[in-house]
């Protein structure tokens, strides 16, 4: 990888900045920064870490912190190759909201956005690797030369990933916990097998005594049933109590209806004899019929003879009436005009009234009122004797009808006497016919007798479903209980099962006993102690001769402890020919001993893979970004340290910030940093080294 171009707008201290300028590009090999402090050098490698993976990375800080003071937003672009492609990346954001960034790759003379990009993926390392590995932060070799063997381990096994195995323990503790959940839900489901034979024993001699009832209560039932069979069949026995019943009641209403026939007839002058055949009684009834039609004719006729008569008589009084009217109205007009001389007028025939006249006229009055009066007398006596007449028929129409009411009453009497005795016949005939066809069920027909065999039947039909009852439902929990043999007898061979489970789970749970020990033993005797260890030590001593003048080489580190414990190193002084703990070595052969530890932990990760779950493809940053990283180191070490820098194949790039003097045989491509102390504003240019680096390293 090769960082060519970074431009900054409003990155803290950089109000606009552009490095290299122009069309020119970062060279491959060492870049030093320099500057005096607080100018600004450490906001360079800052950019170059924000584009890459954002504020993240930068714990506690958040993005508004990097946005030059008095401006609202900023934005970062970094230039680089990787894999001979060119690349941009882009990030911009402001003091609210949050931060945009694009990723572009160089297609055919013009950048083309990539879509839906993983920066750790893209890049095939972790933000917590990569601050770890790239970037060394100022006086993280001082610190990393002076930390404690415990945190020292800590950081081993974090930055090589080896912190997957206490993944690995942790998902083994898992798998253990379920593992032993299944074991302890599988005991909660556990029966003794002991217990479930008793029950089997207790089963088997409960069917052994309802088998034996079962036989006892079989053999009853036939017996009763056999008594049952000699007896008439309930519907036999209830038919003939029917036709009893139905015989007993016909002949009850025959005596009823012939004797109140007998009764009736006593009071008439008829007998038997007049309804044997019936015909007689009713050619009797006809006759009568007849005459009362005669009778009631000639009672019509003298009724309408009477009628006539009556209205003579009727008439007659009326003239009687109408003549001794107009008598008087003319006796008293007569008189009341004799007394003066107005004449009176004839009320009958409106003439004038005369003495003769008038004489004449009470005479005639007279003799018609006698006349009409001899009439009435004859018209009276008529009348009599028409109504006596009338009431001699109506006697003879009474008596007739009466005759005939009480003929007809009896003739439904005598009907339904008859008619009962039919039904009598017939209920006899019919209870005759049932007690020939079954005279061997019922040797004793009669009523008792038959009441009694009915409550005997009814008496041992209850017997018998009371026995039958008693053997089904025995039968039933005979059934029942075999059933549950056949289910106990499968809960024995699931307890088998379920104990073969068990045990299995427990050869599980010490299976993954033993895996976890075998994974603890696993990092410390062979991953950590003879691999990676063995890497580290063989790596750093490849810096550590150079860097401290051939006084100090074979690194030996014992990572086998605790984590309490931690990191045991030790280092050969070549001068007494003896290893030391580093504890020993002075504040500079500390400090180059840290550097060279961390140059070889930074190189081996692009190279290492500790485990089979480690990244298959090596991180694609093969960069280094120092800030300070030689500042406690006297002027041949830091000498010793940049020249080895300069020479390194190890990292294609690496920037390094220094604020010390450069040595003046060194030879190598600057960053200069300065600032206006008026606005606070920093500035920086490149300059590359054309001189020919590789003979100044080999004078």
């Amino acid at each position: 990888m090769q960082i060519t171009k970074l431009v900054f707008k409003n990155f803290m201290g950089y109000k606009q900045l552009e490095l290299p300028k122009t069309n020119e590009e970062f060279p491959e090999g060492l870049v030093l920064i320099s500057g005096q402090n607080s100018y600004g050098k450490s906001t360079i490698l800052e950019g170059v870490l924000f584009a890459f993976f954002g504020p993240k990375i930068f714990s506690g800080r958040n993005a508004s912190s990097f946005i030059t003071y008095g401006e609202s937003k900023a934005e970062v672009t970094i230039y680089f190759n990787l894999d001979n492609k060119k690349y941009n990346i882009y990030r911009k954001w402001g003091r609210t909201g949050g931060t945009f960034t694009k990723l572009f790759e160089w297609v055919k003379n013009a950048y083309r956005e990539i879509k839906n990009f993983n920066i750790e993926n893209f890049f095939e390392i972790s933000t917590e690797q990569a601050l770890s590995t790239v970037f060394v932060r100022q006086g993280e070799v001082e610190e990393l030369a002076n930390k404690k063997g415990a945190d020292l381990r800590e950081m081993i096994i974090d930055l090589f990933r080896l912190n997957i195995i206490d993944d690995a323990l942790s998902h083994l503790d898992h798998e253990l916990k379920n593992v032993k959940y299944n074991k302890t839900k599988l005991e909660e489901k556990r029966v003794p097998i002991e217990r479930i034979e008793e029950d089997i024993s207790k089963i088997v001699r409960e069917n052994i005594e309802l088998e034996k009832q079962i036989v006892e209560d079989k053999e009853k039932k036939g017996k009763y049933i056999d008594r049952l069979s000699l007896l008439p069949s309930h519907d036999l026995i209830k038919k003939l109590e029917e036709l009893n019943e139905q015989q007993k009641i016909s002949e009850e209403k025959f005596h009823s209806h012939q004797n109140y026939f007998k009764t009736k007839i006593k009071n008439t002058s008829l007998s038997i004899k007049d309804f044997e055949p019936i015909g007689n009684i009713i050619e009797q009834i006809n006759s009568l019929e007849k005459e009362k039609s005669k009778i009631i004719s000639e009672k019509e006729l003298v009724d309408k003879q009477r009628e006539a008569t009556s209205r003579g008589l009727g008439t007659t009084r009326g003239r009687i009436e109408d003549a001794e009217s107009k008598k008087k109205k003319m006796v008293k007009n007569f008189s009341s005009k004799m007394n003066d001389t107005n004449i009176a007028i004839c009320p009958t025939c409106q003439n004038e009234l005369t003495k003769e006249h008038y004489d004449e006229m009470v005479l005639k009055f007279n003799n018609d009122i006698k006349v009409n009066q001899e009439k009435i007398k004859t018209i009276t006596k008529r009348l009599d004797m028409l109504s006596a007449e009338v009431d001699k028929n109506q006697n003879k129409l009474d008596t007739i009808r009466d005759r005939i009411l009480i003929m007809q009453g009896l003739k439904g009497d005598y009907e339904n006497y008859q008619k009962y005795e039919l039904k009598l016949s017939k209920d006899n005939e019919e209870l005759n016919t049932f007690l020939v066809k079954n005279k061997a069920k019922f040797p004793d027909p009669s009523p008792d007798k038959v009441k009694q065999l009915s409550i005997e039947r009814e008496k041992l039909t209850t017997e018998l479903e009371a026995i039958e009852k008693a053997f089904k439902d025995k039968q039933e929990r005979f059934d029942k209980n075999e059933d549950e043999l056949v289910n106990l007898k499968d809960e024995i061979t699931r307890m088998k099962e379920l104990d073969k489970s068990i045990g299995e789970l427990e050869i599980e749970i010490d299976h993954i006993n033993k895996a976890k020990e075998f994974v603890r033993r696993f990092v410390t005797e062979y991953m950590v102690v003879k691999r990676l260890v063995k890497n580290i030590a063989l790596t750093t001593n490849k810096y550590i001769k150079d860097f401290t003048s051939g006084q100090y080489s074979d690194l030996l580190l014992d990572l086998s402890g605790t984590r309490k414990t931690g990191l045991s190193l030790k280092i050969r002084d070549n001068f007494i020919g003896v290893h030391e703990s580093i504890e020993v070595l002075s504040g500079g052969d500390k400090t180059a001993l840290g550097m060279a530890l961390r140059l070889a932990i930074s190189e081996l990760m692009s190279k290492i893979r500790p485990i089979k779950d480690s990244p298959k493809k090596n991180p694609k940053i093969d960069i280094l970004l120092l800030d300070e990283p030689l500042a406690a180191l006297d002027a041949t070490r830091r000498e010793r340290i940049l020249k080895h820098l300069i020479k390194s194949k190890t990292f294609s790039q690496i920037f390094l910030i220094t604020h010390t003097d450069i040595p003046s045989d060194i030879n190598t491509h600057k960053i200069f940093v300065r600032k206006d102390h008026s606005t606070g504003i920093s500035t920086a240019n490149f300059k590359r080294e054309t001189k020919a680096i590789n003979s100044l390293l080999n004078p």
